[in-house]
């Protein structure tokens, strides 16, 4: 049986919610990446193959929009979870598919979505 664990690109400029993040998911990641603004983001997206990208919408450089912009034009576009405060005004904008934790979120939520996504691209 294969690992079930995917890679992940946190995308995050609050070094406090990284961390929650980063522990939270760590068990179901084979590989974690953080980004603090929008362009280094989309920068490692371009480099780097991610199962999973975890964004927040208000980034430094660049927004989370033009982040998920930017994932559309990859060849294999990873599962996308936002976690923010705004997101129920901007869904409409955001990819079909897309995973949406509005902030304040339980972070039993978090782990359950990446265990979602897990498991789901594993059958």
């Amino acid at each position: 049986m294969s690992d079930p664990r995917c890679a992940v690109l946190i995308v995050e400029d609050d070094e406090k919610l990284q961390g929650l993040i980063r522990t939270l998911i760590a068990r179901e990641t084979t590989s974690m990446d953080i980004a603090s603004d929008g362009e280094q983001a989309i920068a490692m997206l371009q480099s780097g193959a991610y199962d999973i990208v975890i964004l927040d919408l208000m980034l430094p450089k660049k927004n989370g929009l033009e982040v998920a912009e930017a994932m559309a034009a990859l060849p294999q576009r990873p599962h996308l979870i936002v976690l923010s405060g705004i997101a129920r005004y901007l869904g409409d904008r955001l990819p079909p598919g897309t995973l949406v934790l509005q902030k304040p979120f339980e972070i039993d939520k978090l782990s359950e979505a990446v265990q979602g996504i897990r498991a789901s691209s594993q059958s």
